[in-house]
Formats: C-alpha cells, structure tokens, sequence
C-alpha cells in the first residue's frame, strides 16, 4: 500500500494506488477534483503532490449526495471535510470550490494539469462536467475518472465513452482489484491535441 493511502477519512477512493501512480509519471502542478465528499482521495493527492509543490482544488456543493441527493447541511460537511484535510497535515495544498462543478467551470481561469471527475454520476452530469471542464485541461494534461463499469451508474460509462468519441480521444480503461462491487475499473488518458 501506498503511504500517501494511510489513515485516510470514510470515503472512496477505489482506484487510489492507479491515480497516485499515474501522478507520480506527469507530477502535475495544478489539479481540479471533481467531487469531494469527506476529503479521502483529496487527502491521498495532497499528500503526494506536496513532494513537487502542486495544489488540489476540490469542487463539491458539500451537501452529500452521490447523484445530486442532498443529506447534509453545507457548514457541517464542509467542516467535516476541512478538518480531514487539515488533521491530515495537508490543508496548504488543498483548495475548497464550494460550489456544483457547472458553475465552478464557468469561472475557473487558467489551464490545469489533472482533472479527476469524481462528482455526481449521473450521465447527463458526467458529460456534463467533462464538456466544461475539458478546455481547462492544457494539451498533454491527464484526466481520469471513477466508477467506470459501476453498475449502479451506467451512466458514468454512457458519458465517458460519448466524450472519447466525440472529443477524437483514446482512454484507457483499467480494472482496480478488490473493488466493491467487483470489476470497477479506472478510466484515464492524457488530452490530444
């Protein structure tokens, strides 16, 4: 197991030794995680881009549900996730948008590195959140996301691969071990020109 994985808060972070290794090869500066829930993977990449110097922006409503349901006030799970991240040792690395994704893409300016999509998993959300977020991407930026081949969310599938399609891209698909449920894999790639 990875250090950076260590102690981390409840949440899911399924495809987290592949993300931290595929940061590992393009030591992005700049990354934009797409949903963040209690800061599991936000802590896991903060952890890891500290040893190069590069900054996580994390957008969510910090208002709970997976698929855009709401089950927690905006104060107590902000609070909640603040103090992970800031117990965990990583809270100068770490960014909070507290916002939806939507919005947050109309006023981010300047191009990033990673870009992880980890919000609501709805198909129109997901395709959503990559149409807005990719011209942020730079060319040669690495973007991945997660729950791919879930079968709670057939629409993470439907959307990424009408993206690829229509964007003229070539992602990867690789299966995480021990995933629950089984066979979920990660997908990712690097933004073509």
């Amino acid at each position: 197991m990875r250090a950076e994985l260590a102690g981390l808060p409840q949440g899911w972070f399924h495809h987290g030794v592949q993300i931290l290794d595929l940061l590992d090869q393009h030591r992005p500066m700049t990354c934009v995680e797409l949903g963040t829930w209690k800061g599991a993977s936000a802590i896991a990449i903060a952890r890891l881009l500290a040893t190069w110097g590069g900054t996580l922006s994390c957008v969510d409503t910090f208002t709970g549900g997976v698929n855009g349901g709401r089950i927690a006030h905006l104060p107590k799970m902000l609070g909640e996730t603040a103090n992970n991240v800031s117990v965990a040792g990583v809270a100068s690395r770490v960014r909070f948008i507290v916002t939806t994704t939507q919005d947050a893409a109309a006023a981010w300016a300047g191009p990033i590195n990673f870009l992880y999509v980890d919000a609501d998993h709805t198909k129109p959300s997901v395709k959503a959140d990559l149409t807005l977020w990719w011209p942020h991407l730079r060319p040669g930026g690495l973007i991945a996301g997660d729950d791919y081949d879930n079968p709670m969310y057939p629409g993470v599938v439907e959307a990424w691969d009408e993206f690829e399609q229509e964007q003229g891209q070539h992602f990867a698909r690789v299966e995480t071990p021990q995933t629950t449920p089984a066979g979920m894999r990660l997908i990712y790639g690097t933004k073509e020109v």
